[in-house]
């Protein structure tokens, strides 16, 4: 079995994340991909930042009607700031089975050095660096082989890390939505069904008085 694991503080899930998750799995013919929203992410400023409960909830309410697509609890159910190096382990340990595919955007590339452990990664799970259809490849591709000695291009955007997995750049998706963009519109009062899915905006709506509290 293939599982793709596409982590994010999702604040709140957004279509483009859906629609990222839905291509990925479909290019690389993976059986799932498990969104997994960021318990309490390190690098990331708490003030409107939802519950870790409340994240999760609308993420599953994103993914009910997706095929192949679940949400995890790998790193909300963790006490203390999330790496992803510890989500990758905790993933291997449920499953010892699968082939893993991690799934990043690629602008995370340029920090990738930074990561706790950043060198284990490409150990534990293939890279998947989603990237704007405008991407530099030609930048894109000197930065691997400055990041990883030895990595070479077996096929077209599909890198292999010596003693590791590979790395795949995939860069035509749409990064219209952004998570800033939903909180900016619903902070107007405008309707953001037409920026989350149908049950996400439902949810918020459930929860106004709680988000209030978060989004202002």
């Amino acid at each position: 079995m293939k599982i793709g694991l596409f982590g994010g503080s999702f604040n709140p899930v957004h279509l483009t994340h859906i629609d990222v998750a839905e291509g990925v799995r479909k290019r690389l013919g993976l059986d799932k991909i498990l969104l997994v929203p960021a318990g309490n992410p390190y690098h990331k400023e708490q003030g409107e930042m939802l519950p870790a409960a409340l994240r999760y909830e609308l993420v599953e309410k994103a993914v009910q009607d997706c095929e192949g697509l679940d949400v995890s609890d790998i790193d909300i159910s963790v006490d203390g700031p999330t790496y992803t190096i510890d989500t990758l382990r905790e993933a291997v340990r449920r499953y010892p089975d699968a082939g893993l595919y991690f799934i990043m955007g690629q602008d995370s590339l340029e920090t990738f050095t930074s990561w706790k452990d950043w060198q284990d990664i490409p150990e534990l799970a293939n890279v998947v660096a989603v990237s704007r259809a405008e991407a530099d490849y030609g930048t894109m591709a000197q930065e691997l082989k400055r990041l990883f000695s030895g990595a070479e291009e077996t096929v077209e955007n599909v890198w292999k890390i010596p003693g590791g997995k590979s790395i795949y750049i995939i860069g035509d998706f749409d990064f219209v939505i952004s998570s800033t963009l939903v909180r900016e519109e619903w902070k107007k009062g405008q309707d953001v069904s037409k920026l989350v899915p149908q049950a996400v905006a439902n949810c918020i709506t459930e929860h106004v008085d709680e988000l209030s509290k978060f989004w202002g």
